[in-house]
Parts: C-alpha cells; sequence; structure tokens
C-alpha cells in the first residue's frame, strides 16, 4: 500500500501511477532507463544481465527540482533520513517490499514472468527516436545516403520472433522440465543477446548495444548508444564523410545485434 498520508487504502502501483505516468504513449507507470554510475552497471550494461532498481522519488507533476540538495554529500546521513527525508521509515519499508516481492516472484516462478512483448514495444519506440534525431540532417542523409531500414527491419524481426515466442509459451507443456527448463534459458539470455564484444566505439566497458550512458552524460540512459553519440555533435565534425560513415556503421551494428538477439526466441526443440 502507498505509504503517502492522505492516500491511505490506495495501492503503491496506483500512487505511482498518479506520480509518474506514462501519458505521452500509454496509460501506465513510467519505468525509466536504466542508467550508469550505480551497483548495476557492471551487469547490465557489460554483461548483459537483466537488472532493474525500485526507488522511491519526487513527485513529477508538483516537484520541479532536480533532486535534493545533499545529494552523494556527507550530509546524507542516516539522520537526516529519520528525521526529514522518512521519519516513520514508511516510504523504505514500501521499497523493500517491492524489491523484495520482485526477488521472490522471479525465484518461485516456474517459467521466468518477463514479457518480451515489452522489449519489442521499446525497441520500436526507441529506433524511430533515434531516427527522428537524425532526420534533423535531411541534407547530410541523403548526401551520404544514411538510412535507418535495416535497423527498422531488425526491430521487426524482434518483434515477429517475440509474437512466435510467446504463442510458443501459450501452449507449453509445463510438465515438461526440459522444455520449461528451454523456455527459461532463451528468456534469461535474451538480454546478453544485445552485448557487443567489441563494445562501444571509445569506450570497450560499456558493451550493450541498446542500454548504456552517452559518452557525453554518465548518468542518463540513452538508447543505441553508438548511434546516439556517432550522431552528437555531428555538426561540429572536422571530416563530416567519417563522421556519417560511423554512423551508417554504428546503425549496422544495432541491426545486427537486434537480428540476432530475434533468432534466440526462436523455438527450440528439445534433445
Amino acid at each position: 500500500m502507498s505509504p503517502e498520508e492522505g492516500e491511505e487504502g490506495m495501492t503503491l502501483y496506483d500512487s505511482w501511477h498518479k506520480r509518474d505516468n506514462w501519458t505521452d504513449n500509454r496509460d501506465a507507470p513510467r519505468i525509466s532507463k536504466l542508467g550508469s554510475g550505480s551497483d548495476f552497471e557492471a551487469y547490465f550494461i557489460r554483461l548483459g544481465i537483466a537488472s532493474g532498481r525500485a526507488r522511491y522519488t519526487k513527485n513529477r507533476k508538483t516537484e520541479r527540482y532536480s533532486s535534493y540538495p545533499t545529494y552523494h554529500s556527507v550530509y546524507e546521513t542516516f539522520e537526516l533520513v529519520e528525521h526529514f527525508y522518512d521519519p516513520t521509515f514508511r516510504r523504505m519499508e514500501a521499497v523493500t517490499r517491492v524489491r523484495g516481492g520482485v526477488a521472490f516472484r522471479l525465484a518461485d516462478a516456474l517459467v521466468l514472468p518477463l514479457d518480451c512483448n515489452e522489449y519489442a514495444l521499446a525497441l520500436s519506440q526507441y529506433a524511430n527516436t533515434i531516427h527522428r534525431l537524425a532526420q534533423k540532417h535531411p541534407q547530410e542523409m541523403e548526401r551520404y545516403a544514411v538510412t535507418f531500414d535495416a535497423l527498422f527491419s531488425a526491430v521487426d524481426n524482434f518483434t515477429q520472433a517475440v509474437q512466435e515466442f510467446q504463442q510458443h509459451l501459450n501452449t507449453l507443456d509445463t510438465t515438461n522440465s526440459l522444455s520449461v527448463r528451454m523456455v527459461n534459458d532463451q528468456l534469461m539470455y535474451l538480454e546478453r543477446a544485445f552485448i557487443d564484444p567489441l563494445g562501444l566505439p571509445g569506450r570497450p566497458f560499456y558493451r550493450h548495444v541498446v542500454f548504456a550512458p552517452s559518452s557525453h552524460n554518465k548518468y542518463a540512459g540513452e538508447s543505441f548508444p553508438g548511434i546516439y553519440d556517432a550522431l552528437f555533435d555531428i555538426k561540429n565534425a572536422a571530416e563530416p564523410e567519417r563522421a556519417w560513415s560511423e554512423v551508417k556503421r554504428q546503425i549496422s551494428i544495432a541491426a545486427f545485434t537486434v537480428n540476432a538477439a530475434a533468432d534466440t526466441l526462436r523455438p527450440l526443440r528439445p534433445l
């Protein structure tokens, strides 16, 4: 339940939805991209281990400040939480319950409760977003024959693979332990299919092709970071042709990776 005063009887989900919802594309609470600068960085962005975090934050509709003043300072102490941030510790308890509930569900489920449809939807949105960013340079895109067709095709292939995989899940014989193990492995390792062993340009530690921080903002997560960084500040490039060639290369890498991820979801036959 919500720990907020005036929200007695309201679920935490409804409180979350009320304070920070996705009104631009669907009626659901917001789930932001993971950035960097925290413990999950090596697992998610380097190794491709599916990750997430739950935290209590401000009401984005009424509280416009970027962060609280003592963030990451020596004054961020237990006493500060006890007397100002969360005197009743109800918010702390709410976050703990959410994290514990997620961990329990993942550990206890016969088939991992991961919805690949969400990944397909996100990839489609991210591809459109990065394409719109590139379209700010229409003349250059035409001059250097830059196209996102391969990426859009890869996303379509991934979406089709997801649909077929979900159909397979719907008819899965859950009494067959080998079949269950096979689909769980596909779900568990899907994230790792988006890892490029060579890493992002100039940043070999960061290897996730879809999710990673921009080289210009370590804390903010960026979609298709290789393409984003190639497009960033391209107007100031000393060698435009070479810069746009890098954009095309990053599009190719992203398309190949998304297609490879789609292949990992293809139905497998038990041995």
